[in-house]
């Protein structure tokens, strides 16, 4: 796969002729990123503020895997540090309709705060969501899948959820051309179907002003959105 290096001088910011407000990056396909969730709060409220690398680099190897998270939970005064990694993107652009926050530098790497998720407690001991469960995001983005581009989607009874990134933090050899049978690597919930395709029209998810965002993660810790 290409891989696609985004720093802030190289992001395209073009103007949407829907919301001029939203300010568009692109191409984010295939890019790599990773992002770390510091989590904070009573033990009956925990949120995490979600911080990524988009548009500061691409996650080196190195000093991701060199990140002391016990160290930055103790600097962050956190009660937990989760670690979400890497992973690349699989729309083709993004949008942000609210003002970007400055980048930090956590653990060597910089960030910037991108979105907030309330956390359950079973969810800070193992450090993960729940496989097929749905998490609440609240961010204010716009994702953009373009005419043409292969999409991959999990149905549920009730929903069905694009996948918004793939990971390899499970399968560490994984790569988007897996992707059309992972399938056959995945342990569905009964009646729950995966599928892939190419798009006839644009598909836009729009999660703006810092509204609600369904998203679930498949066994191999790969990100949907809910689109229905």
């Amino acid at each position: 796969m290409k891989k696609i290096f985004l720093s802030v001088a190289s992001l395209l910011l073009v103007a949407n002729s829907i919301a001029q407000d939203v300010r568009m990056l692109k191409p984010v396909r295939g890019s790599r990123y990773c992002e770390i969730l510091i989590v904070k709060g009573d033990f009956s409220d925990l949120t995490a503020t979600v911080y990524n690398t988009l548009g500061c680099n691409d996650c080196p190897a190195e000093t991701w895997k060199h990140v002391d998270a016990e160290k930055l939970k103790k600097e962050e005064g956190a009660k937990k540090i989760i670690m979400n990694g890497p992973r690349y993107f699989l729309m083709d652009s993004i949008g942000q309709s609210n003002a970007p926050k400055p980048k930090v530098n956590l653990g060597g790497i910089d960030m910037i705060e991108r979105a907030t998720v309330k956390i359950s407690m079973p969810m800070m001991l193992k450090g993960k969501s729940e496989p097929y469960k749905e998490q609440t995001i609240h961010r204010s983005t716009k994702y953009v899948f373009s005419k043409g581009s292969e999409v991959y989607e999990l149905v549920s009874p009730e929903h069905t959820y694009v996948m918004q990134s793939y990971a390899l933090i499970i399968d560490t050899s994984l790569t988007e051309a897996a992707l059309p049978q992972l399938q056959s690597k995945l342990k569905l919930p009964k009646d729950w179907v995966y599928k892939s395709f190419k798009l006839d029209t644009d598909l836009v998810l729009k999660t703006v002003e810092a509204k609600e965002a369904y998203v679930i993660q498949d066994d191999l810790d790969n990100t949907y959105q809910r689109i229905n």
